[in-house]
C-alpha cells in the first residue's frame, strides 16, 4: 500500500534497480513521497529528512512542514505523497495543511483497524487538523477531545481551498467532551466523509451547541456535492446542521449512514438538519432514521428545492411520510 523508501545514505544504489539511487528513491508514483512519524520510536526527530521508518518524524506538523521543504528543494509537484503515523503514536498536536503543500496527498494511520493511534488538540480548545489545500486524505485516527475542541476543520477562503478532501474510516469520540468532530468554513465542495463513527460529542456543560459535522458559515460559496455514506452517528448533542440553520447542503449524496436517538444520557436534537441551502436538491437514501422521523424529531429538508428522501429506514411508520414497511416516501414533515 505505502511507497517504497529509499536507501540510507550508506548504502549504494541496488545493482540492477534501475532508480534505487536517485534522491527520492524507489516509489509506487512518479511524483509522490512517503514520510513517517512516529514519537513512539526511539530515534524520533523533526530534524530527520521523514523519509526513512526507522528515522521518522516525531511530529505530523514536522512531517508536513519537511513534506513542502522537499518539494521546494526538488522544484517537482510531489502530488499523492502520503504522511503515515505509527501505530504507537500519541499525537497531541494542531496541525495546519497549508495551502503551500502538494495536492492530493494523504495522512494514513498506519494500522489496519482499531482507534489507534490517537489524535487530540494542543489545547482544549483547538483544533486537531485543519485542512487548507485540496484533495487531502485523512483516514484511520481516533480524534478525540478534552474540552471544547474540533477534530478536522476543512477551510476555504480566498487564500486557500480544502475542497475534494476525504475524510473515511476515523473514530470521532468526544468522550462527553469536543465541539465538532468535523467544521467546515466557506463551504468546500466535493468532500467526502466516509466509513466514520462519531460518539459522544457534547458541548461543555451540556448546552447543546455539539455537533458531529457542522458549517459555521460560507463566506466563499455553500457546501456542494459532498458525500456523507457509510457513517454512523451514536449520542451526540447535534449530528449533522450549521450556524442558524443557514448552511446546508446542495446536490449532496447523504447515504447508509446510521443515526441513532437512544438518549443515554446525551439527548441528541437535530439528527439531519439540510435547512437553508440555496439549492437543495440533495439526495438522502438507505439511512436508519432512529426516534420521531419529523421536523420537531430533528429531521428538516432543505427550505430550496425540495431533496429526495426515499428508500430510508424510519422507526416511526406513524408518520405520513413514512409507508407502513418502513420505508420513507417523502422529506419530513411539521
Amino acid at each position: 500500500m505505502y511507497s517504497l523508501i529509499r536507501q540510507s545514505s550508506f548504502y549504494p544504489g541496488q545493482m540492477g534497480v534501475h532508480g534505487s539511487d536517485i534522491p527520492r528513491g524507489l516509489r509506487w508514483s512518479p511524483t509522490a513521497i512517503t514520510m513517517y512519524m512516529d514519537n513512539h520510536h526511539n530515534d524520533a526527530s523533526d530534524a530527520h529528512d521523514g523519509t526513512d521508518p526507522e528515522h521518522p518524524m516525531a511530529t505530523v506538523q514536522g512531517a508536513v512542514t519537511k513534506l513542502i521543504a522537499h518539494q521546494t528543494a526538488l522544484g517537482v509537484s510531489l502530488v499523492g505523497s502520503q504522511i503515515v503515523v505509527g501505530a504507537g503514536a500519541t499525537i497531541a498536536e494542531s496541525v495546519i495543511i497549508p495551502e503551500t503543500a502538494p495536492r492530493g496527498c494523504s495522512v494514513l494511520a498506519d494500522t489496519a483497524g482499531g482507534y489507534l493511534p490517537s489524535w487530540t488538540p494542543a489545547t482544549a480548545t483547538g483544533t486537531a487538523l485543519t485542512v487548507r489545500q485540496q484533495d487531502w486524505r485523512v483516514s484511520g485516527f481516533q480524534f478525540n477531545w478534552t474540552g471544547n475542541g474540533t477534530g478536522i476543520y476543512l477551510d476555504w477562503t480566498a487564500a486557500y481551498n480544502a475542497s475534494g478532501t476525504v475524510v473515511d474510516h476515523n473514530r470521532f469520540f468526544g468522550s462527553w467532551s469536543g465541539l465538532y468532530g468535523i467544521a467546515h468554513h466557506g463551504s468546500p465542495y466535493n468532500v467526502r466523509v466516509l466509513d466514520n463513527e462519531f460518539a459522544e460529542i457534547r458541548s461543555a456543560g451540556g448546552a447543546g451547541t455539539a455537533f458531529a459535522i457542522y458549517g459555521t458559515n460560507t463566506p466563499t460559496a455553500e457546501a456542494l456535492e459532498w458525500q456523507i455514506v457509510g457513517n454512523t452517528f451514536m449520542e451526540c448533542e447535534n449530528y449533522i446542521g450549521s450556524l442558524g440553520h443557514l448552511y446546508g447542503f446542495n446536490a449532496s449524496l447523504i447515504a447508509h449512514n446510521v443515526f441513532g436517538q437512544d438518549s443515554l444520557g446525551i439527548p441528541t436534537v437535530l439528527i439531519l438538519d439540510l435547512r437553508s441551502g440555496h439549492g437543495g436538491s440533495n439526495t438522502v437514501f438507505g439511512n436508519l432514521f432512529q426516534g420521531d422521523y419529523s421536523q420537531p424529531g430533528g429531521y428538516w429538508d432543505s427550505t430550496a428545492a425540495a431533496s429526495c428522501w426515499v428508500g430510508n429506514y424510519a422507526q416511526d411508520v406513524l408518520e405520513a411520510e413514512v409507508g407502513d414497511n418502513g420505508l420513507t416516501i417523502l422529506p419530513p414533515a411539521a
